[in-house]
């Protein structure tokens, strides 16, 4: 009998445990929505353009792009943290360029962001590569 009373009590620990464990992670922000895609002529690449929108606090996990891109953050605040430099802060009307390969991390402030970035990439191969710490 003590064992059945035990259980949900059992239950209840991990269930909170786990609850304490995703409140101290941001959530992932949401897939950048592509506006258009162009050829860039004389070459096999193409450039693209897209609004992300990130909720508040949410961010987009540690990963490099493998071409430039060029973002203007439209509303809210975007952190971009770029490993072994210090993190930017971008409110709306900031810029960033971001040089192919350079492995950051970016999140939005407690209001969240949206941006607009155009990017260089070579088709039918993967663009942002999520790079474990």
């Amino acid at each position: 009998m003590k064992t059945h009373r035990s259980i949900p009590v059992l239950l209840a620990a991990i269930l909170a445990a786990h609850s304490v464990g995703a409140a101290d992670k941001a959530p992932d922000a949401k897939q950048t929505q592509v506006l258009q895609r162009i050829g860039l002529e004389g070459s096999d690449r193409q450039m693209g353009m897209g609004i992300a929108v990130f909720p508040p606090n949410a961010a987009k996990p540690r990963h490099m792009a493998t071409g430039p891109e060029l973002a203007y953050v439209l509303e809210g605040e975007l952190i971009v943290q770029i490993d072994g430099k210090p993190d930017q802060v971008l409110h709306a009307g900031g810029s960033y360029q971001m040089a192919a390969n350079v492995v950051h991390v970016t999140k939005a402030g407690p209001a969240g962001a949206k941006v607009i970035a155009s990017w260089v990439l070579a088709p039918g191969k993967p663009f942002n590569i999520l790079v474990p710490k």
